[in-house]
This record gives C-alpha cells, structure tokens and sequence, in this order.
C-alpha cells in the first residue's frame, strides 16, 4: 500500500466518521427537540383531562340539581291537585298575619286564644314562632297556684304566623274534612 493511498483512505474515513457523527448529533438534537415537545403535549392533555373530569363532575351536579326540581315540582303540581280535591283553591280562603311578642295574658285568655288558632275545614294556622311561659318562678306552666293563696300570674305568650281562614262556604264537590285538616 502506499502511503498517500493510506492517507487518502484515512481522511476519506475521518470525514465520513465527522459525517457520521455530524448526522447522529443532528438525529439526536431532533429527537431532544421531539420529545421535549412531546412531553409539553402530554402535560397539556392531563390539564385537559383534568378540566375535562372537572367539568363532567360539576355537570352531574347541576344534573342532580335538576332532578331533585323536578322531583319537587312534581310533589308540588301533586300536592296543589290534592288541594284542589279537598276543596283549597286559593280564592276560598283570606289570610291575617298573627304577631304576639311576649304578650302577657290571664290563663284564660291564653287558652282561648291557643283555642282559635286549632285547625278545622274552617281555618288553619301556620306557626312561625311559638312560645308560652310562666311569669313566676313558683308557679308551673301545668300547676296553677289555688285561688286561696293567690291570684295566679299571667302566662308570657309569643304566637307568630298565618291565619288563613275559609272565605266562601264549602261546596257539594268539595271533601268536607271531620275533625280538622288532616
């Protein structure tokens, strides 16, 4: 072999090693540059799911939401049908507002008007706030002091509510309650 053939076949070696490695450095450059990219798309598809799976949950909610108004405005389409059959249109029945606060009655007083707020076909009450108590410390709210020793205290009332009360006679179709609403 002769030595500039030698030579020749060194350098010709050497440039193709450069190229090769050359060609490896950029495949290898390419392949950092992909999966760096590669890797930020994963990063934004778990943020997407995450919104995703966020979003799904808030929607069965607002799903649960709904058929729980369903549910109620059923019972309440049901419960105005019932009302209708037993003779509760609105227009039969007037409405005065109740606000005793503390007010302090004889136990007579206090029986009768606990008395007129019973229910019946005629009226019904609805109870806000209600609160009875005794004025003195001896006596009981069921004990009543003789009227030999002395004239019992009076009672400490708070009643507070609706009165509404049946403003037209019952009708032949209506159902006419016994003992009171049920």
């Amino acid at each position: 072999m002769n030595a500039p053939n030698l030579l020749s076949r060194l350098r010709q070696s050497r440039r193709t090693s450069l190229i090769l490695f050359a060609a490896s450095l950029l495949a290898l450059v390419v392949m950092a540059v992909w999966f760096l990219n590669a890797r930020s798309a994963l990063s934004q598809a778990y943020g997407l799911l995450g919104n995703a799976k966020q979003a799904l949950s808030e929607a069965q909610v607002r799903e649960q939401e709904a058929q729980l108004k369903v549910k109620q405005a059923q019972s309440a389409i049901d419960l105005l049908n019932a009302a209708d059959q037993q003779g509760f249109q609105p227009a039969d029945w007037g409405e005065r507002l109740v606000n005793l606060r503390q007010v302090q009655m004889n136990r007579e007083d206090t029986t009768a008007l606990i008395g007129s707020v019973t229910r019946s076909n005629q009226r019904v009450f609805g109870a806000e706030a209600f609160e009875l108590s005794v004025t003195h410390p001896d006596e009981g709210l069921f004990d009543v002091p003789s009227a030999v020793e002395r004239v019992p205290a009076p009672l400490s009332l708070t009643l507070r509510g609706s009165a509404l009360f049946r403003t037209t006679a019952l009708s032949g179709s209506a159902i006419e309650l016994q003992g009171g609403v049920q």
